[in-house]
């Protein structure tokens, strides 16, 4: 699996701020050795708004918002780590960019999230593939992705996640948007059959490409969520999407532990196994 990472993704740093830089030096220090290395692009105004309104672009160009988990920064660095997406999604390999995305909506940000990565990646190359479906495995809801493709025949959003938690959404399917809200306190084995239920959603809806927002957060040592994964838990769940027999990417999320370089490299192992 390629690795996409840009450097340019570590200089911005908000003191105190869970989404710091370490965690993706810690990912990309655990895979760089076995793994090539591309560089992203920055995407194109046009490539946002295929998924967000010209508003949302303007609010996130000009700084014109405010939102105590979701700072102010240069929208050089959302557009990079949404074009570091696009680049996974067409080499299929694994977005280890930040800022995250899957809180941003069609004309809202939050939750350390400005543009909607795995989105606007989805977006790009569904004229080639024609069918997509999304496995978020963050901990934490996707609203975002849910409000982009909310009653979309074309692309299927299956989640799994803790309920109650930020953002207090996905409680229950919408239309063709699967959530599995799960309790504080969930570990392995029944986070295991809630994404063989995830994974027979996506058999069913038969794409031909899967997109995976990837969060770490679900580990037991995470400061931010309640779920009790362990580091081998990253394995087979990597085990289990190779599985599925679809093309697949990979783009980065949540996960805020100092084992974060461990699951990412557990993950993709898994993943890789054939």
């Amino acid at each position: 699996m390629k690795i996409i990472y840009g450097t340019s993704c570590l200089e911005y740093n908000i003191l105190g701020h869970p989404e710091s830089p370490e965690r993706v030096k810690l990912i990309i220090g655990a895979l760089q050795e076995n793994h090539t290395i591309l560089k992203p692009s920055s995407v194109t105004e046009e490539d946002v708004e295929k998924v967000h309104t010209k508003e949302h672009w303007k609010k996130v160009r000009d700084g014109d918002f405010f939102d105590a988990d979701t700072p102010v920064i240069d929208i050089k660095f959302p557009l990079l780590s949404a074009g570091s997406a696009i680049k996974a999604a067409e080499v299929l390999g694994f977005s280890v960019s930040r800022p995250p995305g899957h809180h941003a909506g069609k004309d809202f940000l939050g939750g350390f999230c400005y543009f909607n990565n795995i989105a606007i990646a989805v977006r790009k190359v569904l004229p080639k593939y024609g069918k997509a479906a999304i496995l978020d495995i963050d901990v934490h809801h996707g609203n975002g992705t849910q409000d982009i493709f909310l009653g979309d025949k074309d692309v299927l959003y299956c989640s799994i996640h803790q309920s109650p938690l930020f953002p207090g959404t996905g409680l229950k399917p919408e239309q063709n948007c699967i959530n599995f809200p799960l309790p504080h306190g969930t570990g392995e084995e029944v986070y295991l059959k809630y994404l063989e239920k995830c994974l027979e959603e996506i058999r069913k809806f038969e794409p031909t490409i899967l997109a995976i927002s990837v969060g770490f957060d679900t580990y037991e040592k995470d400061p931010l969520g309640g779920f009790k994964l362990n580091k081998e838990s990253y394995r087979k769940i990597g085990e289990k999407i190779r599985g599925l027999g679809l093309p697949a990417f990979f783009v980065l999320e949540g996960g805020y532990s100092e084992d974060i370089g461990m699951l990412a490299k557990n993950l993709v192992e898994g993943f890789e196994t054939r």
